[in-house]
């Protein structure tokens, strides 16, 4: 194999590197004829002297009968066309519109990765003050459970003194707060 180098891979050509004519089925150059012989017998002679006797003038002669048949369809060459195609899809306006459109989709990716990444910075930034004000408020909030429950089981103290001393003006100041609380509702 032969050594490339970083500068030939810029310089290479665009043709395919497998002859594909190698690969081709040939066309029979005149057809051989079965009847009687109208060439020279000096020809006749040569091929004879050519080909040798025996079993290899048997293969050889199986082999001239198979590529003098006439092809019933042309040769179809497929690295040509696998080229010619590629060729033409690179060449086209398509080609170059995906292009376009890979690019601007590129740019648009990249914008708002860097968006993330800035809000993201941000974010990274506000944590710690964030943290802090949440442990804060719940440190509150825990203050607030408290008093609010050691006021509420004193409110229920005191209600069940004034029930027992106060009967009769506690059930109407019952009534009159159940009352106020009717209509507002």
């Amino acid at each position: 194999m032969s050594d490339i180098g970083s500068s030939d891979i810029g310089s290479r050509s665009r043709t395919t590197s497998i002859d594909s004519q190698m690969y081709a089925i040939p066309a029979p150059e005149s057809p051989i004829s079965t009847g009687s012989s109208s060439s020279d017998d000096g020809e006749e002679e040569a091929e004879e002297e050519e080909w040798g006797n025996g079993e290899e003038n048997d293969n050889e002669q199986v082999g001239r009968d198979w590529l003098a048949r006439p092809l019933e369809a042309p040769v179809f060459d497929v690295s040509r066309y696998i080229f010619q195609s590629l060729a033409h899809a690179l060449n086209s306006a398509d080609f170059a519109q995906a292009i376009a459109i890979q690019t601007r989709t590129a740019g648009i990716i990249n914008s708002r990765s860097r968006e993330l990444e800035q809000l993201v910075d941000t974010l990274q930034q506000r944590l710690p003050h964030l943290e802090t004000r949440f442990a804060r408020g719940s440190q509150v909030a825990r203050q607030i459970r408290r008093r609010l429950e050691f006021c509420s089981g004193r409110v229920k103290q005191v209600e069940k003194v004034f029930e027992k001393r106060y009967a009769i003006e506690y059930q109407q100041a019952k009534d009159e707060v159940e009352r106020v609380l009717d209509e507002e509702h």
